[in-house]
């Protein structure tokens, strides 16, 4: 491979972004904070939809 790990011969990613324009991409604190917070609570909600699959596995094993 030419790229780097998940990046084609011209240096992009499967996103469609350079990384020159991922660099660039910065904003105000406020629109940082933002982007901060919707990856904590994508996080948050994807701990809570594994919690409640493992929960249903168990019920429907007989293992509670």
């Amino acid at each position: 491979m030419i790229g780097g790990k998940g990046e084609d011969s011209c240096g992009k990613s499967g996103t469609g972004e350079t990384p020159q324009k991922r660099k660039r991409r910065g904003g105000s604190p406020a629109a940082r904070g933002k982007r901060s917070l919707a990856r904590k609570l994508t996080a948050v909600s994807q701990a809570i939809h594994m919690s409640s699959f493992i929960l249903f596995v168990r019920l429907s094993m007989g293992l509670i």
